[in-house]
């Protein structure tokens, strides 16, 4: 580079420099660049106002003001601004799908100025959420100042003799005290409360556990009622009880009866009230087969028996009857036939008519 141009390009500096201090003593701002810090990627957009001030005689006019990216949003104060008073610009900056560096210009334009003001928005975006989650982020379910993470009691398949706790975590997010009790409960159930008496703003637990006993095979669903400060809460739950096949030894389950059945679906056709079909349940196993428990989903939908036993090479029969129904139009129903199979504790049949 030569002398005149490295003489030519000073001049142009020092003119600039110029500009830029009498600039400075016209307008000035709270910041030209501002750090948002570490921001969560979820946490939504982050926004600043850079504050501009006319410490001049003239009236300043924000004409526009653009950003490098669809990302940074400015808006600005439109009205012309008069001596002593401020304006504003503010930035947005949308962070979801951005993690990494922040680092944008916006570029804003004076009225009756050729040279623009750059401002900077700097950062970090990290992956996540960096912003503590509220209450009712934390416990979603709401039953009214009685929050929970969920209400979730299904203990799916469980084995006879076998005992499961579910806990659910709850929150007190009122500002006085809660109460809970349990009220009447199905006799293998049972409810504790950690505390009974959850402080305001304060977590506890209720721990539900349910004890498959007394032969009670077969799908078990229901409804638990807790009382939250007087008010009646409901918990639906539900299992499903086969035998513990966990403690059987490999001998036991090899030589175990084996369940077939005659048909997978039974069709009544044009039914009327009071129609039968005969269910066929043979053993083509080495030991008894005890059927635990036949339900139907339907209550119009019943069955002869629902406790017997199939020895080798036997042939059980139940009958399947089909009662009044509310609405006669349609049959649809599910018949689970709960063994001591250990291949096929469940097996399903569909029962169907109009």
């Amino acid at each position: 580079m030569n002398m005149k141009r490295i003489s030519l390009l000073l001049t142009c500096l020092v003119l600039f420099c110029g500009w830029m201090a009498a600039q400075n003593d016209k307008i000035t701002f709270n910041e030209t660049e501002h750090d948002f810090g570490a921001v969560g990627e979820k946490d939504g957009k982050v926004t600043f106002d850079f504050v501009l001030k006319n410490n001049g005689s003239d009236p300043v006019v924000i004409s526009n003001a653009q950003s490098t990216c669809g990302c940074t949003v400015p808006l600005w104060t439109k009205e012309p601004i008069e001596q002593g008073k401020t304006g504003i610009i503010s930035v947005t900056y949308t962070p979801l799908g951005r993690v990494g560096t922040i680092d944008k210009t916006i570029t804003v334009f004076l009225a009756n100025q050729t040279t623009p003001v750059y401002l900077k928005i700097k950062g970090t975006v990290v992956q996540g959420s960096k912003k503590p989650a509220t209450p009712e982020e934390t416990y979603p379910v709401a039953m009214g100042s009685y929050l929970l993470k969920t209400k979730d009691l299904r203990f799916g398949r469980m084995g006879m003799g076998e005992s499961r706790t579910i806990k659910l975590e709850v929150y007190n997010n009122s500002d006085k005290p809660m109460t809970q009790k349990a009220l009447k409960l199905p006799k293998y159930m049972t409810v504790a409360f950690n505390p009974v008496v959850i402080p305001a703003k304060t977590a506890g637990t209720m721990d539900v556990n349910m004890r498959a006993q007394d032969n009670l095979y077969g799908s078990r669903s229901g409804n638990i009622t807790i009382l939250v400060n007087g008010v009646q809460q409901s918990f639906p739950y539900s299992a499903t009880v086969l035998d513990d096949f966990s403690v059987w030894t490999a001998t036991k389950k090899a030589g175990a009866g084996k369940i077939n059945v005659s048909v997978s679906e039974i069709n009544f056709g044009n039914f009327t009230t009071g129609s039968t079909r005969t269910l066929k349940i043979s053993n083509s196993g080495k030991s008894a087969l005890n059927v635990r428990n036949i339900q139907s989903s339907d209550p119009s939908v019943t069955v002869s028996k629902t406790h017997f036993t199939v020895n080798p090479g036997e042939i059980g029969e139940v009958k399947v009857n089909v009662g009044a129904k509310k609405n006669q139009s349609k049959l649809q129903s599910l018949l689970s036939i709960i063994t001591d199979d250990p291949n096929m504790p469940v097996y399903e049949i569909t029962v169907s008519g109009k």
